[in-house]
């Protein structure tokens, strides 16, 4: 595999236009994209046209796209009952696959069959030596935090507490607090999987509310040396900025991606009077996603971290009572 990786995303019209300007920018040749009709196709090629210099095609069907442009890489972008059967597709053509999250998610199935699905996206991907990670890109932002965190309160000793609130912007759309924890959930969760790696959760802590259009859930993650204290806060509003806050030990970072002066996207985090300025999230994950691709090593964010985000999804969700 060369260094010019070919890369498919299935599903660029919506968020996956803005995967594929990150894949062209980290130097990969984008080869094609999963489109659903004809018609979107030519719309979605006009697009990505005027984000980069894109000369691939849309397909409608997915084994066309991947006999005919040979993707070293396939980003998937669909909606969450598409994850697992398109990557698992792609999976068994030998590519290595990057998933939106949640890993897998069919509305109304047991969470059993959740999990059974997500295990054997992992399993196979390890069968045919490829790669699968997760696209929760927020913990491409914690070595800019820890640089915040560092200058105002030194190193990191131990996590006592830790607070995650994300807000998006309903645009119009009335979302359930299940379909609200589903679509965010998994960021919040993903920091706190990143932060805490070796700890379980707690559930005799859990403590969640689903109402309206928020979702609260707090809870204690303890491992064999420390215990920590969590909070996730997500929530659909219906206009003004978007609050985008998370951090450890009540050292909170409001986190912004807007464009610089020469409408590049940027990341911006502040904590207190300080400010940090960095490159898009999405653009550090999908970079580190090819380097992994190349190198053999694992991904920022592994298939296996997204079962257990999963499992921490449906846990809330079923103390919540939302789920069985």
């Amino acid at each position: 595999m060369g260094k010019g990786l070919r890369v498919a995303v299935a599903g660029a019209s919506g968020i996956g236009k803005h995967h594929a300007k990150w894949h062209h920018d980290a130097g990969a040749e984008v080869v094609g994209f999963l489109g659903s009709t004809l018609e979107t196709c030519a719309r979605t090629e006009s697009t990505l046209s005027e984000l980069f210099s894109f000369r691939g095609r849309g397909y409608t069907d997915l084994p066309s796209l991947l006999t005919e442009t040979n993707p070293d890489i396939v980003d998937v972008c669909l909606p969450n009952e598409l994850h697992h059967d398109v990557a698992m597709s792609a999976i068994s053509a030998g590519c290595h696959v990057l998933c939106e999250k949640p890993l897998v998610w069919y509305p109304e199935s047991p969470p059993a069959l959740q999990l059974g699905r997500a295990r054997d996206m992992v399993q196979r991907a390890d069968e045919r030596g490829v790669l699968l990670g997760i696209c929760t890109q927020y913990v491409a932002g914690l070595d800019q935090y820890g640089r915040l965190y560092e200058a105002a309160h030194g190193p990191v000793e131990q996590i006592g507490s830790l607070y995650v609130e994300m807000e998006t912007l309903s645009r119009g759309r009335q979302r359930t607090p299940e379909q609200i924890w589903v679509d965010m959930g998994p960021h919040p969760l993903s920091l706190l999987l990143a932060w805490l790696p070796d700890s379980e959760l707690d559930d005799s802590s859990l403590r969640t509310c689903f109402a309206g259009s928020q979702v609260r859930a707090t809870f204690r993650m303890r491992s064999s040396l420390s215990e920590c204290e969590c909070e996730i806060v997500v929530r659909d509003k219906s206009d003004g900025v978007p609050v985008r806050q998370f951090g450890i030990n009540g050292a909170l970072a409001q986190y912004e991606g807007k464009p610089d002066e020469t409408g590049i996207y940027r990341s911006v985090m502040r904590m207190g009077e300080s400010e940090s300025v960095g490159p898009d999230l999405l653009s550090i994950l999908i970079r580190d996603f090819h380097a992994a691709c190349l190198s053999g090593t694992m991904p920022m964010v592994t298939g296996a971290t997204g079962i257990r985000n999963i499992d921490l999804m449906i846990r809330i969700m079923q103390n919540a009572g939302v789920v069985p």
